[in-house]
């Protein structure tokens, strides 16, 4: 098969685009701008790593690796513990095992407050359940998420403090936004998603069409709005 040039194209142009505008905010030291345009450049990611993890975008498999570890870096994470996780998740949705859909059992209070630990337990168990060479990926890409963590408070510059508060942030606050409210969103939130699908902005897509998603796993997210795709 080939690869999915085009939904690649569009992944790139938006991390692109956004990791450009945390750095011209980094350059002028605003810390709001690059607060607002690092929680872009993490979406942007989040969405490259997804189509990724699923092997949507048919890249070759060396390839595919290394746009795993680096779409998740941007957002100070591991990508091979999350792709784990993510497909024991697609296996198995909301079962007893299934550690990242865990959240989205529980009263929303109760997932947001539970959301820091929820992302240390699902690092762990990415961990635990990885083969040999898994844990080595995942060990490589964390203290690659720790080196980049310790530049970006190293500076000092508020900018780049702002950066790496607002991607500590997301990615503790995971368990609500990527996995409560996908699979408990009342339905006037979907239709809103659905609404604005015509922007291709990944969360509306993600949202409004999460259960084709979980149909289709392996169609490109920007796809997921077409006209009853029956395959990928």
């Amino acid at each position: 098969m080939q690869p999915r040039l085009g939904d690649l194209a569009l992944h790139i142009a938006r991390v692109s685009l956004c990791a450009s505008g945390v750095g011209l905010a980094a350059r002028i030291e605003s810390a709001t701008l690059a607060a607002a345009l690092e929680g872009a450049l993490f979406f942007a990611s989040f969405a490259l790593m997804h189509d990724v993890a699923h092997g949507a975008l048919r890249l070759p498999r060396k390839a595919n690796e290394l746009a795993l570890t680096l779409s998740a870096a941007l957002m100070l994470m591991s990508g091979h513990a999350l792709r784990l996780m993510h497909l024991r998740h697609h296996a198995r949705p909301l079962a007893p095992d299934d550690a990242e859909g865990a959240p989205a059992r529980l009263p929303l209070p109760r997932a947001l407050l539970g959301a820091p630990l929820s992302a240390l337990a699902l690092r762990v168990e990415a961990f635990r359940a990885a083969g040999p060479s898994g844990r080595c990926c995942q060990l490589a890409e964390t203290a690659l998420n720790l080196a980049s963590l310790a530049l970006l408070l190293a500076s000092r510059r508020p900018a780049l403090l702002a950066v790496a508060a607002t991607a500590t942030c997301l990615q503790l606050t995971m368990a609500v936004w990527a996995a409560h409210v996908p699979h408990n969103a009342p339905a006037w939130m979907l239709a809103a998603a659905r609404r604005l699908a015509f922007t291709r902005s990944p969360i509306a897509l993600s949202l409004g069409y999460h259960e084709r998603h979980h149909r289709i796993p392996n169609l490109p997210c920007s796809r997921l709005a077409l006209p009853s795709p029956d395959r990928a």
